[in-house]
């Protein structure tokens, strides 16, 4: 009981933290789901995490460190319930603050976008199996109440704080115990909805495209103690503006590392520390550094 509720933990942290720091100059990443995949009815975390955009990638492929601080601190509350026993449903509200250094820098706080999920047991763990794991896969709904940088009115674009487009995604989660080991997975794809934009830069259709991620995780449980880590890759399509040409498609990865201490039966807090300049060949984005803490409740069934 005790390693699939830590198991958890490090999904949820994997999923999101990986995708809340995506790329600020392009309009961030998919909100991906808490998922319930322990023995809980409902689960309720809150998560305060600080980013650092530390170096911008083109679309040539070259690599600029940044100069000047570009920081941002989000308080998100994420939810999830159980009803008929594999069916769930839950949500993601996130609060963002941006704050950029510099004679035009400043600070701005609002709203990131919301996400809205339903999921289902797919996969369930009713006999013991040493391969099979535990399978759930969701639909998530995000709503573009973060606003996206092709909005901002701000020279800095501070007042970006989600990818800012109605978004449909699908996907899937697994999670598998080993005696001390765990692993998890998780892969989804999304497809975001066009809108018309009216600002001093901007008039006319913005059309955002398909994109999807891949995660996967393992860890290593000490008691209550969990320590972890998992690498995350992203894709968007090319964001194409009424009138205009050479956009380019969006490529990041995300390297994690994790400690998760199980306080109560009900309790649990989690550490990490996310880096996105350590994988892949990103392309067309903003590469950030996040440290997060995270605290959950969980009620059980």
């Amino acid at each position: 009981m005790k390693s699939l509720i830590k198991l958890f933990i490090n999904l949820f942290l994997v999923l999101t933290t990986s995708k809340a720091m995506a790329a600020a100059c392009c309009g961030g990443g998919f909100a991906a789901p808490a998922l319930i995949t322990g023995d809980d009815r409902a689960q309720i975390t809150a998560t305060y995490s600080n980013s650092r955009i530390d170096t911008d990638v083109y679309s040539s492929g070259i690599w600029q460190k940044r100069s000047g601080d570009d920081l941002s601190q989000t308080y998100k509350i994420e939810a999830a319930q159980i009803y008929h026993d594999v069916f769930q449903f839950g949500f993601s509200l996130p609060l963002q603050t941006r704050e950029r250094s510099g004679a035009l820098g400043g600070t701005q706080t609002g709203l990131g976008d919301i996400a809205l999920q339903s999921g289902y047991e797919f996969l369930p763990e009713w006999d013991y199996s040493f391969w099979r794991p535990k399978g759930v896969s969701f639909l998530t709904l995000t709503l573009p109440t973060g606003k996206s940088v092709y909005e901002s009115e701000d020279a800095l674009g501070l007042d970006s704080r989600g990818r800012g487009f109605l978004a449909i995604g699908i996907g899937a989660a697994f999670v598998k115990a080993f005696s001390k080991w765990d692993a998890n997975s998780t892969i989804e794809v999304h497809r975001a909805f066009e809108k018309t934009v009216h600002t001093s830069q901007i008039d006319g259709k913005i059309k955002p495209g398909t994109g999807g991620s891949l995660a996967i995780g393992s860890g290593y449980n000490i008691q209550n103690l969990r320590l972890g880590a998992s690498a995350t890759w992203n894709y968007e399509d090319a964001i194409q503006v009424e009138n205009s040409s050479g956009a380019s498609a969006q490529r990041f990865a995300t390297a994690s590392l994790l400690a998760s201490y199980v306080f109560q039966d009900s309790w649990a807090g989690t550490l990490s520390y996310a880096d996105q300049t350590l994988l892949g060949s990103p392309t067309n984005t903003s590469l950030s550094k996040t440290l997060s803490i995270s605290v959950q409740k969980r009620w059980s069934r």
